[in-house]
């Protein structure tokens, strides 16, 4: 019976001290800006980001490889321009939002269980797929406005698949946390901002600390002072 019980408590003990471990890591990495209504706000100005830049980097992909059905405008000339200018200023701005993202959210990794339902497996497959590709995006992105390839696959070939990749897992993303995001949409109204904390040096309050007793001295003896007049 010793033998048989050795080997199905090694699950049990591993699981125990992987739930420790995470505990642990989420509660190191807690902080009061790592909010759902953070995540929220960063959310939305990053899938804004990259529904910009799908739309003019389809756009872009239509004008050099058009269907036999597709017709552009020729008029005015700087359309172009100005929707690709769009496509790398959305596409650079997509970088800080996605590490601020990665940021917010980087705590929940390690939540226990790592999946709990086959719904709730399907969202983090999605997420990987997300995050994964995404940072892979705007780095090769980034990269190809600096005009430096140090990779020989196709840059569209890869730029476009990724971009579909993008689109698509952000949908399923979307759609698995719509009611956190219709809840933290916009700030409740009897909500007010945070006031920020003030650091004080302990060389400040060594400094202040004197002038803070001579005031109270002066205002102690002023009072019997006034007594005596009175």
């Amino acid at each position: 019976m010793r033998t048989v019980r050795g080997p199905r408590r090694v699950p049990t003990m591993v699981t125990r001290v992987l739930e420790s471990r995470f505990a642990w890591a989420r509660a190191a990495l807690g902080s009061p800006a790592r909010t759902t209504r953070t995540a929220v706000v960063v959310g939305r100005l990053l899938g804004l980001a990259f529904v910009v830049c799908f739309a003019t980097g389809m756009y872009s992909h239509a004008l050099q490889d058009p269907l036999p059905w597709m017709a552009f405008p020729t008029r005015p000339t700087w359309i172009y321009q100005w929707t690709q200018g769009l496509h790398v200023i959305s596409g650079t701005a997509a970088i800080p939002l996605l590490l601020g993202k990665l940021w917010v959210v980087y705590p929940r990794l390690f939540s226990w269980p790592p999946v709990d339902s086959p719904l709730h497996g399907l969202e983090r497959l999605s997420i990987a797929m997300l995050v994964s590709s995404s940072i892979v995006q705007v780095a090769i992105g980034f990269l190809n406005t600096l005009q430096w390839y140090p990779w020989e696959f196709s840059f569209r070939r890869v730029h476009l698949a990724l971009a579909w990749v993008i689109i698509g897992s952000l949908a399923v993303h979307v759609a698995a946390k719509l009611p956190q995001i219709v809840e933290h949409w916009r700030r409740d109204r009897g909500e007010s901002p945070r006031p920020t904390p003030r650091i004080v040096r302990r060389d400040d309050a060594a400094a202040s600390a004197p002038d803070d007793r001579v005031a109270a001295d002066a205002s102690a003896t002023a009072i019997p002072r006034a007594r005596d007049d009175a």
